[in-house]
């Protein structure tokens, strides 16, 4: 009978970061060990790394014999390492101290990079290890078996292969055949399937797999799981209580299970979309889409063509008259953000406005149903697809100018429904400067700056630039954009003040709009 591995908190960690609420993570492991799971994949041994990863991303011997104390005697404890990130004569080091806790070290490997994974196999079999392979992008090579043939040749090495739908676009009858000629090939080997959900087809294809004579599937509660997300455990552990062939279902350790992550879902809002969909079919990188869906600043249709033009393509070159310090008398600037602070001082904003006459810029369309009580000179930056948002086209009359990022830049910025005088200015350049598609990614505050800069404006004053109090994962990413956003203008207009009328969390010199308006008077 199939055996199931829930893998909830190591692919899960890609949406919290492998941070989890300790309780969560008690009520998880008390409920699985009263399920008819077989292994259970807790994240990943790593070395230091740089950024914040949490405790689930750095596993140690507390925390998986803290682990090993809740679960079943039977149920195996599994750990992943990331194959690319280690060379063979590390690995003795780092799980040795863990080896007698570990029943399983998996290693994510691509196809070309197994010989590569071998090599870490023999040492982690060195140290007493069992070893298994999640050998990657499974829908390039759904065909060709062929291009996995060092598993073949290699088998001694490991115990365990599992084939990863890393694109989402296996389709059931590809996968059962390939899980045929996998059994034959490997017929006294552990084979496994591990699904993602891009195309709606994660259950579907773990049923063929299981057809075609996969031992093990993995999935994560609620489908938890890097982009589009995964096979959900729930499903597969009831569709096999149906069959009768596993132990009964215990539904309220399922229910109790499901729980904490159907809350975190609620959150995150993994699962497909028409993005995800496209990379699935078209064996695009979900990490992408996920990346380029989390910042909410281009429409759909712009991040599926620039995912199929990775290395060139459409960018829109059309060339509009350069903003410049004659464009707009502006001794003073006021960027409008898209935090709330902006709805709940709007009123002293606007008397600021009207007393000292600054250049209104709005970054974004977010408040722009404001402009009229804000009032003052305006102009609207659109760095992306943000003139779509819901109403914006409702609240143009103010509007004196739309700037536009200087080309190339991504095709569709400027709607045919906005008519209104447009200028061009380079965005701030940025540090390691990202692209979606051909063209590079342009932050809200990065083409408002710029805008500043070339303005040349002696003060910049911001409003609704608000940070996070409790930031989710693309939240944190949007903060960082935005702290260094700010310290490269310092660096370039150092002369320039920039100063927060509205509370703020960013790195920001402080000065209450109030305290302003009041000395104006």
């Amino acid at each position: 009978m199939v055996q199931v591995l829930d893998c909830t908190l190591r692919d899960g960690g890609y949406y919290t970061n492998w941070d989890f609420d300790p309780e969560a993570v008690r009520t998880y492991l008390t409920s699985i060990a009263r399920l008819p799971i077989s292994y259970v994949e807790i994240g990943y041994v790593n070395d230091p790394a740089e950024g914040y990863f949490g405790e689930y991303y750095f596993l140690t011997e507390e925390k998986l014999r803290s682990v090993r104390a809740i679960l079943r005697p039977d149920q195996k404890l599994v750990v992943m390492i990331d194959g690319k990130n280690y060379k063979p004569d590390r690995l003795g080091a780092l799980f040795r101290p863990i080896a007698h806790l570990v029943d399983l070290v998996r290693i994510t490997v691509a196809p070309n990079a197994l010989g590569h994974g071998v090599s870490l196999a023999k040492a982690l079999k060195d140290v007493g290890l069992k070893v298994g392979f999640n050998v990657m992008y499974l829908s390039t090579f759904q065909n060709d078996i062929s291009q996995i043939r060092t598993a073949f040749d290699e088998a001694d090495t490991y115990e365990s292969l599992a084939l990863v739908d890393s694109y989402g676009g296996c389709v059931p009858a590809a996968v059962s055949k390939l899980f045929r000629e996998l059994r034959e090939a490997l017929p006294n080997k552990t084979i496994g399937f591990h699904g993602h959900d891009n195309m709606c087809l994660a259950f579907a294809n773990t049923l063929a797999a299981i057809e075609g004579g996969a031992d093990v599937v993995d999935g994560t509660f609620t489908g938890m799981g890097r982009g589009a997300g995964n096979l959900r455990t729930e499903t597969v552990l009831i569709h096999l209580a149906g069959q009768g062939g596993n132990e009964p279902l215990d539904y309220q350790a399922l229910s109790s299970a499901v729980a904490p992550f159907d809350a975190l879902r609620r959150v995150h809002e993994w699962g497909t979309n028409l993005p995800y969909m496209l990379s699935g079919a078209n064996n695009l990188p979900q990490k992408d889409v996920m990346d380029w869906i989390s910042k909410n600043r281009y429409s759909v249709l712009s991040i599926l063509q620039a995912l199929q033009q990775q290395s060139g393509g459409e960018a829109d070159l059309k060339a509009y008259p350069e903003l410049q310090a004659g464009s707009f008398a502006a001794k003073s600037v006021l960027l409008i953000g898209g935090g709330p602070s902006v709805i709940r001082h709007v009123d002293a904003i606007s008397r600021f406005v009207a007393k000292t006459n600054p250049l209104v810029v709005f970054s974004t369309t977010r408040h722009l149903a404001l402009a009229p009580r804000i009032g003052g000179t305006q102009l609207l930056c659109l760095p992306g697809h943000d003139a779509f948002r819901a109403g914006a086209r409702d609240h143009l009359d103010g509007i004196a100018a739309v700037v536009l990022p200087a080309p190339p830049r991504v095709p569709g910025c400027l709607p045919a429904f906005i008519e209104l005088p447009v200028f061009q200015a380079p965005p701030l350049s940025m540090d390691k400067q990202r692209k979606i598609g051909p063209v590079s990614d342009t932050g809200p505050l990065g083409l408002a700056l710029g805008a500043t800069q070339m303005l040349g404006a002696q003060s910049c004053y911001l409003a609704g630039f608000d940070g996070y109090e409790m930031a989710s994962v693309s939240e944190q990413e949007l903060s960082r954009e935005v702290e260094l956003a700010l310290s490269l203008f310092r660096k370039a207009n150092g002369s320039v003040k920039l100063t927060s009328l509205t509370p703020t969390r960013y790195d920001l010199d402080q000065a209450s709009v109030y305290s302003l308006v009041a000395a104006v008077d």
